[in-house]
């Protein structure tokens, strides 16, 4: 059983009962808002025409899909998140999509020159220090996953709180072999995006 005990001042402003939004913060390891930032720019409206725009069905499983993004259309006219490449974005709608992907060079690399317009929906989130590859597998593990599907909130379009996601906690042993692990996450996204990219191609001169 896990308990979570928090006094009434500590309660965010809406005074939210429910544990489900606290017991994240519990338990060993460093709290999410710790080691990232969220970045909150909005793209320029001088380059909304000819944004690369992503929806929250975009990112999926760690990965973004571009190709997709590049059949739905272009360019946007209402407002617009802004993500920069190493940046991680997570869906705040229906976690249970595991909508959570790395913005990887490789990605961009299939539509270049575009700048990412995300849709409001996503958290992005930017390192404070190196980088946040090594928290992809951590995020999109059973555990993070379990805590992020018991802290939505909201029945038809359920969500997670900012607060809920940043008080997750990364295991010490993750964070001290990030080095290795956001090595390994970037080989695997490369290969990947150099895979789509050859059959993007092929199908393109059909």
């Amino acid at each position: 059983m896990k308990l979570a005990v928090r006094s009434l001042g500590d309660l965010a402003h809406d005074l939210v009962l429910a544990p489900e939004r606290h017991v994240v913060a519990t338990g060993e390891g460093v709290p999410l808002g710790d080691l990232v930032v969220e970045r909150s720019e909005r793209i320029d409206p001088r380059e909304a025409k000819r944004a690369l725009v992503l929806d929250t069905s975009h990112a999926r499983d760690g990965v973004l899909d571009v190709a997709g993004a590049l059949r739905d259309g272009a360019g946007t006219k209402s407002a617009k998140k802004r993500a920069l490449p190493g940046d991680l974005v997570v869906s705040r709608l229906r976690p249970y999509l595991r909508q959570i992907a790395l913005v990887h060079p490789g990605a961009l690399a299939l539509a270049p020159g575009r700048p990412l317009a995300l849709s409001t929906e996503f958290y992005v989130l930017a390192p404070r220090d190196g980088d946040v590859a090594y928290l992809l597998p951590f995020l999109l593990g059973d555990d993070a996953q379990a805590a992020l599907r018991d802290a939505q909130e909201g029945g038809h379009h359920p969500r997670v709180p900012r607060a809920s996601l940043f008080a997750l906690r990364v295991p010490h042993d993750r964070v001290r072999a990030r080095v290795a692990t956001s090595r390994k996450v970037d080989a695997a996204l490369a290969d990947l995006y150099r895979s789509s990219s050859r059959l993007r191609a092929l199908v393109v001169a059909r």
